[in-house]
C-alpha cells in the first residue's frame, strides 16, 4: 500500500473575511495546524508516503508558510469549487500510489490519533473506502483506494467527495470522528473554538 495525502486548502473563504489558511490557531497558521494531524515530529505519519497541500486563493502567501517536507500544488480550477480542485489534484498523485487520503485545511480539531485510526482501518480493509463518521454521515478525512481515483477525478463544482461516499455506502467503512464536524467558516467560528 502507498497512501498519499491531499489536503485541500484552495478556497477563497469569502465568509471568513481574511485569508483563512493563515489565521492563527494555537500559535500556528491554520493550514500548518491542520497539517500537523497528518505528521509527527515533522515527518509524515508512518502510513503516509507523501503529502500535497492543494492551493488556490492566496496561493503564494500560503505556500510560503508550508514546511519544506510538504509539496504545494496550485489547482488551476480552484475558483470553480472544491470538487474541481480535488478532481484536478488526483492527477498530481504518484503512479505508484494505491490510496489517497483526502483532508481539509480547516478541520482544526482533528488530531493524529484520529488519522492513525483511518490509516489502520485502511490497512485492514485495503479495497474499501475508509471515512470519518460524524453527524451520522460519512465524510472527510477519508481514504479512497485506486479503484475510485477515476470518480474522484470527475468531481465538479462545490461538492467534494460526499456523493461518492453516499453512492458507495456499502463499500465504506466508517470510523467515528466527532471532531471532524468542526470546521472554520467565519472569524466568529475561529474565536469561539480557539477560546
Amino acid at each position: 500500500m502507498k497512501t498519499e495525502l491531499l489536503l485541500l486548502a484552495a478556497g477563497k473563504s469569502r465568509r471568513f473575511n481574511g485569508i483563512k489558511q493563515l489565521a492563527e490557531v494555537n500559535g500556528q497558521v491554520m493550514v500548518c495546524h491542520c497539517l500537523s494531524a497528518y505528521q509527527q515530529d515533522g515527518k509524515w505519519l508512518e502510513d503516509i508516503a507523501f503529502g500535497t497541500v492543494i492551493l488556490g486563493a492566496n496561493a503564494k502567501a500560503v505556500a510560503k508558510v508550508l514546511p519544506i517536507t510538504v509539496n504545494a500544488y496550485i489547482a488551476q480550477s480552484w475558483e470553480q469549487g472544491m470538487g474541481h480542485s480535488l478532481a484536478e489534484s488526483i492527477g498530481v498523485l504518484s503512479r505508484s500510489t494505491t490510496h489517497v487520503l483526502v483532508g481539509l485545511a480547516d478541520q482544526i480539531a482533528i488530531r493524529s490519533l484520529a488519522i492513525k485510526a483511518l490509516l489502520e482501518a485502511s490497512k485492514q480493509h485495503p479495497q474499501k473506502i475508509i471515512a470519518a463518521e460524524y453527524q451520522d454521515k460519512a465524510g472527510v478525512p477519508a481514504i479512497f483506494p485506486k479503484a475510485f481515483f477515476s470518480q474522484l477525478s470527475k468531481l465538479q463544482g462545490d461538492k467534494g467527495a460526499r456523493d461518492i461516499l453516499q453512492n458507495h455506502n456499502g463499500n465504506v467503512i466508517k470510523v467515528t470522528m466527532s471532531e471532524a464536524v468542526i470546521d472554520i467558516d467565519t472569524q466568529d467560528d475561529l474565536l469561539r473554538l480557539v477560546r
